[in-house]
């Protein structure tokens, strides 16, 4: 048992911003000798006046956990999730959606200043903030043990939350695991990752192998639990360290390659394609991590020229099959390359549409010419390196106009902004 002196002290905090991470970041009130000292606690909001014990303490911030509230924010509600706090998954089901919005804007903002000294010239605002928050994402990644228990990562550990049904899941997702936990639980332990996938309502099934407990695909494929799985799912397959092993049937061409990238939330892509389609004034357009068209197809049938360069194969396929079905292949071009190897020998159209992973695109906006490519449209998940990237584009002659963020992820503190970048 610790003593009295070893136990840490309570703290009263002043919150005041949503920070990146999920938690919210204050000022120390008391005790003194810890006063004026930043403090981030999750499950707060800011304008709340909290009491939090410290969890880490470093030279200029603590972390810490919340006690009690004092003063409690206008904008806080009870969670309608059972596991909301203990699960990893969300980080705001304690904030009405409105507001979980107005705080993201606004964390956006302070990230460019603070970390890009930049600010855009018409400020940063909400796009499609009428969104739903629940029952968006279509796709989920649960986890399984050897003790069976099917669920989502405890929240700081990897211990599992156990679960049934996830309210930020789409219904299809939902209903698959009603009606087949107990088959999927039964895949443990050579099983240990499910991704569940919904396009238009169908089911698309991953089982990623354990790397320890699986030996060959013989010691899954007898198992009862899979075999009726594979009678139910008919889009299904077994990927071991993410690459697929084992596809029961023939897999058609123009299914989606499952556990690749794709935007999770069905209506928040479809405001961002408007918007898109909205700033991209010239004939022709080059689309950098491209993926498999999701931006490139929609420009291509509204009438654009569209240069599409993404690096994963199964993407590039995808894309293609869904270009020659929609009749856009004289208008629509993939390159299957690293774009930013591509931008090492190829100049970029008038109008870069960029959409690149949470690293950013350092390398490729540190090529671009703001008197060749004088347009760019930047999507981006995460702030930080987005801030860094539109320094860079400073430097090159560059101007950012604005920031659209939009509430890709409700409930979480991510979300996804739409830059307009010009040449200055």
């Amino acid at each position: 048992m610790p003593t009295e002196s070893q136990t840490p002290p309570v703290l009263t905090v002043e919150m005041t911003a949503l920070a990146s991470g999920g938690s919210c970041v204050g000022t120390i009130q008391s005790p003194e000798e810890y006063a004026g000292k930043k403090a981030f606690i999750p499950f707060t909001a800011p304008g709340e006046l909290v009491e939090a014990r410290i969890t880490r303490n470093k030279r200029s911030f603590v972390e810490g956990e919340l006690v009690s509230i004092q003063r409690a924010s206008a904008a806080r509600r009870t969670a309608n999730c059972p596991v909301f706090g203990s699960c990893g998954g969300c980080d705001l089901q304690h904030i009405e959606l409105h507001e979980q919005r107005l705080l993201k804007a606004k964390m956006v903002e302070d990230l460019l200043l603070v970390h890009g000294g930049v600010q855009a010239q018409d400020g940063v605002s909400l796009l499609a903030p009428d969104l739903p928050g629940f029952s968006y994402r279509r796709r989920m990644s649960f986890h399984i043990n050897k003790k069976r228990e099917f669920g989502l990562y405890r929240k700081n550990g990897r211990s599992i939350v156990e679960l049934s049904h996830c309210p930020i899941s789409t219904d299809t997702i939902n209903s698959f695991l009603g009606e087949n936990l107990a088959l999927l639980k039964e895949c443990a332990p050579e099983i240990e990752t499910v991704t569940v996938e919904d396009h238009g309502g169908t089911v698309y099934l991953a089982l990623e192998a354990h790397p320890r407990n699986f030996t060959a695909l013989e010691t899954l494929l007898p198992k009862e639990a899979f075999r009726q799985l594979e009678q139910r799912i008919p889009n299904l397959q077994v990927n071991f360290r993410h690459r697929a092993i084992y596809r029961p049937g023939e897999k058609l061409s123009d299914a989606p390659p499952v556990g690749h990238f794709s935007q999770n939330n069905e209506l928040a892509n479809d405001a961002m394609i408007e918007f898109l389609k909205q700033h991209v004034t010239t004939e022709k357009v080059t689309d950098l991590y491209a993926g498999a068209g999701n931006i490139s197809i929609p420009l291509a049938e509204a009438g654009h020229v569209v240069t599409a360069v993404e690096v994963d194969p199964a993407l590039v396929a995808f894309g293609k099959v869904r270009a020659e079905q929609a009749g856009l292949s004289e208008r629509l071009v993939f390159h299957t390359k690293s774009c930013e190897k591509w931008v090492e020998g190829f100049t970029p159209d008038e109008t870069v549409v960029l959409d690149p992973p949470r690293g950013g695109a350092l390398e490729v906006c540190q090529r671009l010419s703001a008197q060749a490519s004088p347009h760019l449209l930047y999507v981006s998940c995460y702030p930080p390196t987005f801030a860094r990237d539109v320094q860079a584009l400073m430097e090159r002659g560059y101007r950012l106009l604005s920031v659209e963020v939009l509430d890709m992820f409700p409930q979480t503190y991510h979300s996804e902004l739409v830059a307009r970048i010009e040449r200055a």
